[in-house]
Formats: C-alpha cells, sequence, structure tokens
C-alpha cells in the first residue's frame, strides 16, 4: 500500500489554498494543513514533517522565502 504524499499549503489567501487543497487531495495527495502566515508555519514544522510545502512568496510579516 502505497502512503499518500502530505502537503502543507502556506498561503495567506484562503480561497486560493483551499482550491488548492481540494484539486490535490482529488489527485490522492494528503494536505496536512494550510496555514495563512510564515510564523505560524514554522511553529507546526517543529512538530510536523510534511514531504512537500508549498509556499506563497508574498505574505504579511515573514514572506515564503524567509520561511524556505
Amino acid at each position: 500500500m502505497d502512503t499518500p504524499v502530505k502537503i502543507l499549503i502556506v498561503e495567506d489567501e484562503m480561497i486560493i489554498g483551499a482550491n488548492i487543497s481540494l484539486q490535490l487531495s482529488s489527485l490522492g495527495y494528503k494536505i496536512c494543513g494550510i496555514i495563512p502566515r510564515g510564523e505560524e508555519a514554522l511553529l507546526f514544522l517543529k512538530n510536523e514533517r510534511p514531504d512537500i510545502i508549498l509556499l506563497d512568496i508574498v505574505m504579511p510579516g515573514m514572506n515564503g522565502i524567509e520561511v524556505a
């Protein structure tokens, strides 16, 4: 049995994050979270280890490049 790839979405526009989540879920990926801010993403990553992180570049506060 194949384990689905876990993806974290970091996107400050929740409609876009939800849309990405729905599309990836329909393709068989496991979405482990949709997080709106870079600082929250770093806190999340202390406890969780997704396989892939989709980062928005332009966000308020810490941007996607700083998070990466």
